[in-house]
């Protein structure tokens, strides 16, 4: 789905190795997100925000920007990539002199048109915190599914999403993030091996087990065979594609990984 002014993901990336390289991270093990937000010109301070996650104030010829997160932000994973998110618009001179003020919303931002300086400092934090690298290291003799979403999201310690987006990018199989709330279908991501078109706003269909979770509260967590056309826009009726689904109750929503390969 595109609209209006396209967000500039290469560009977002670039900052982010070049922030990666400066600092020569080698290991998972070396991304601490308060000393890169040093480097990069940011004080991280936790509480004193209310109705956001994070927010930047960024005053020019200020020797540093104020990066606040809220205090009760967890995991540990999510308070990190609310840091990282807030560096992106940092780095890519987002609303520069003026404070940046996010939400779980705009980090939920991943598809072209949908808020694009949200899309590309989401893009900026994901190749931050899981850069490129390191997470094809752990992609290898590996199938897709969740399971290897959940390692890289322990490993790099971000949110099961962003890992779910960066795993999507970099594995060699034609697969598919889709991200559902309320019913409906919010975003996808696709990888280049991936064939078809999810449509964006519409109702799920009632063959897919991301619907189970809306329709009875619960769903399959396994690797299940489901009616392709259950998710692809025109697809035959009578071919399959591979889903797995897990539900966030909290946000009422379901993270679907989608695999279109034997």
């Amino acid at each position: 789905m595109t609209t209006g002014i396209q967000a500039d993901e290469f560009g977002a990336k670039l900052k982010a190795r070049e922030v990666i390289k400066r600092l020569r991270i080698r290991r998972a093990e070396d991304i601490s997100i308060e000393e890169i937000a040093w480097v990069a010109g940011a004080i991280v301070i936790d509480g004193g925000l209310q109705g956001a996650e994070a927010r930047l104030v960024h005053s020019p010829g200020a020797d540093k920007a104020i990066l606040r997160v809220r205090g009760d932000v967890a995991p540990s994973g999510r308070r990190r990539f609310a840091i990282a998110h807030e560096l992106g618009h940092l780095k890519l001179n987002h609303r520069a002199g003026s404070a940046t003020q996010c939400s779980e919303k705009d980090f939920s931002a991943w598809y072209q048109g949908q808020k694009n300086q949200e899309v590309e400092a989401n893009i900026f934090a994901s190749e931050l915190l899981m850069p490129e690298g390191l997470v094809k290291a752990h992609l290898t003799r590996t199938l897709p599914g969740l399971e290897v979403v959940e390692r890289l999201a322990n490993s790099f310690d971000t949110t099961l999403t962003a890992s779910a987006i960066r795993y999507i990018e970099l594995c060699d199989e034609p697969c598919a993030v889709v991200y559902s709330s309320n019913q409906k279908v919010c975003w996808f991501r696709a990888n280049p091996l991936f064939r078809g078109w999810i449509k964006i706003g519409g109702p799920l269909s009632p063959n897919t087990h991301a619907s189970d979770y809306f329709t009875t509260g619960t769903a399959s967590q396994r690797m299940e065979i489901v009616r392709k056309d259950a998710w692809i826009d025109g697809a035959s009726d009578r071919s399959t594609i591979k889903e797995q689904s897990r539900a966030f109750p909290r946000y009422n929503s379901v993270l679907t990984i989608l695999w279109a390969g034997d």
